[in-house]
């Protein structure tokens, strides 16, 4: 992200995207690290004691989703935040059901189209699936 935003919304971020990872009650070793990596995008480290343990507890005992994402007020972080939570949660190749409500809920309290919740879904897992396919094919060649 190019701009500084408050340290509580951007915590709040990160812990919306931990509950979204553990909503299916697991959370995958793809997950995780795709949760790192978005975690030292904003500028945050996953190792910082403040960032890990709020993740651990989310982990542990999810809370309301849509009680956290109601901290975030800044659109451009909302519009962010659901676009990471989408990536989060199809992180492994998959959705699950679980996991796709909770990008839905999250879709529905910052007010956004629910059809186009469910379209960057889609688009992500289809993207997956081309990236994996290209892994397949170079493979191939090399």
């Amino acid at each position: 992200m190019t701009r500084e935003y408050p340290q509580e919304q951007l915590l709040a971020f990160v812990q919306a995207m931990a509950n979204v990872a553990a909503s299916d009650g697991r959370i995958t070793e793809d997950e995780r690290q795709h949760l790192d990596d978005v975690v030292s995008g904003l500028g945050l480290s996953p190792r910082d004691a403040q960032v890990a343990a709020l993740i651990e507890r989310e982990f542990q005992k999810p809370g309301r989703l849509t009680d956290i994402v109601s901290q975030i007020e800044i659109r451009e972080l909302r519009v962010s935040l659901l676009r990471m939570l989408v990536e989060v949660a199809c992180a492994d190749g998959a959705i699950s059901n679980e996991e796709r409500a909770s990008v839905k809920e999250a879709a529905s309290a910052f007010g956004f189209d629910m059809s186009a919740a469910d379209e960057l879904i889609d688009w992500t897992l289809a993207s997956i699936k081309l990236e994996q396919r290209e892994r397949e094919i170079m493979a191939k060649l090399l």
